[in-house]
């Protein structure tokens, strides 16, 4: 009773400026003794309430010993117990302030969550959505409410190559990664997202749950798709040019020879029929300008100029790769890239020729898995040239078959034009490199593009 009359005094005191509020803000610790300082007094007044009663009112003789040992520990049990209610006020206070950070912390974090343009999620250890930000909602048309708890892969078109590289990713203890994939809205438009994510582990290397991002990159990969489609438009005309090229020099040449021989027995000829001048003259001015078209053929089928200049490898094998990811998503195809070994080595060469020759042996790796696969890009180096190995996992060749690649109008494809190689072959030669094929039926192939560094001299 005594101590529930002391906390509605200790408040009417604080309400009625007894205990004033400038003077807890001014004092800094006044609140911190509140309790006992109070109850100190209250006591004294007690005692002292009660000393006039028992001597004076009682008549009772006054014993000192036992009026000073009592009022001791009065005052002292007063002062233990004001502590307890003062550190008990203290802690509640304090966490009465850290709740208050928490919900501004938690508010702030979600002010600045929801005005983010890209998704934010978090996943738990099954995979189950545990948070979602409103960029989720815009974007996808679903609420919120409704994705929480459902598995972070409902909203995507699943795709082999992406639950294999989670997969691999959670096996190998990863910390982070990014893929791509198709994603589904609500009302069932599709757009291409491109997620960015952390994983996290228990002590035990016990996968605990995913926070990632993701964007949407529906527009970029439009671009990239517009891209490849202007690239391989013009890797089909420059095959036309090229077959036209090495057709026209041909023809030229095997009419040529004949013609040169045909001319000769012409003039013996026309020094024999003297009266026949007129229609040699006409066959002669045929001739010429048969001449003459057979060089316009001789000058289609000259190559281009090469602009040689000295470029990274490595910037030259990530722009065709990055080209490439798109085309290979879609064969249901991972690029797997290892360029560490070429770090800053540079080469001499025409940027689009090279680049010409690593899209087409890329592509045809791609082409020989139809049923999906891995394409390993991968790079080494020796004292004076670069090697860039493209491994698959087709089908692979026979060893007959291995002597014709690289013919003119050779494929192994059912719709090959037999032209892409060739023009690789007459690509590195001009930048005295090489093309190594390494194949063997049901194993795979490996080409192996060899080129020489730039000399430091």
């Amino acid at each position: 009773m005594i101590w529930d009359t002391l906390h509605i005094l200790l408040n009417y005191l604080s309400k009625n400026g007894t205990i004033s509020r400038e003077t807890q803000a001014a004092g800094g610790h006044m609140r911190k003794y509140q309790a006992r300082i109070i109850s100190i007094i209250l006591a004294m007044i007690f005692i002292m309430f009660w000393d006039y009663l028992f001597y004076f009112i009682g008549k009772n003789p006054i014993n000192w010993p036992v009026d000073i040992v009592y009022t001791a520990v009065t005052l002292v049990s007063v002062w233990m117990l004001a502590y307890y209610i003062d550190e008990k006020q203290q802690l509640v206070k304090k966490m009465k302030d850290n709740e208050w950070k928490y919900k501004q912390l938690s508010e702030e974090k979600n002010r600045i969550m929801d005005n983010l343009q890209e998704i934010v999620f978090q996943t738990n250890a099954k995979g189950e959505i545990t948070y979602l930000n409103q960029a989720w909602a815009s974007i996808t048309g679903f609420s919120i409410s409704e994705c929480m708890g459902t598995m972070y892969n409902d909203y995507f078109i699943k795709e082999k190559h992406v639950a294999d590289h989670i997969n691999t990713q959670i096996q190998n203890k990863a910390s982070s990664g990014m893929f791509t994939a198709k994603y589904v809205t609500k009302n069932g438009t599709i757009f291409w997202g491109e997620v960015h994510y952390k994983l996290y582990y228990d002590r035990d290397d016990q996968f605990t749950g995913s926070l990632g991002t993701m964007s949407d990159i529906t527009e970029r990969k439009e671009a990239e798709d517009e891209l490849i489609e202007i690239n391989e438009r013009l890797a089909r005309e420059s095959q036309k040019l090229s077959i036209t090229s090495e057709l026209a020099a041909g023809i030229a040449h095997e009419v040529r020879n004949p013609l040169t021989s045909v001319s000769g027995f012409l003039q013996i000829m026309k020094t024999q029929y003297p009266d026949r001048k007129d229609y040699f003259d006409i066959i002669f001015s045929e001739i010429k300008r048969i001449d003459l078209v057979l060089s316009e053929l001789l000058l289609l089928a000259k190559p281009q100029a090469i602009t040689f200049k000295t470029h990274q490898l490595n910037e030259i094998l990530k722009q065709v790769t990055t080209l490439l990811d798109t085309n290979a998503i879609l064969s249901n195809i991972v690029i797997e890239k290892n360029f560490k070994e070429t770090d800053g080595c540079m080469i001499n060469g025409d940027e689009n020729q090279l680049k010409q020759v690593f899209i087409n042996i890329i592509k045809n790796g791609i082409e020989a898995m139809p049923k999906g696969g891995v394409v390993t890009i991968s790079t080494d180096k020796t004292a004076s040239h670069a090697v860039i190995s493209v491994k698959d996992e087709g089908n692979g060749m026979p060893q007959e078959k291995l002597k014709q690649i690289g013919k003119p109008f050779y494929s192994t494809k059912e719709k090959g034009t037999g032209l892409g190689l060739p023009i690789c072959l007459r690509i590195l030669k001009e930048h005295d490199g090489e093309l190594k094929i390494e194949s063997e039926a049901g194993k795979g192939s490996v080409f192996q593009v060899v080129l020489p560094l730039k000399s430091d001299s």
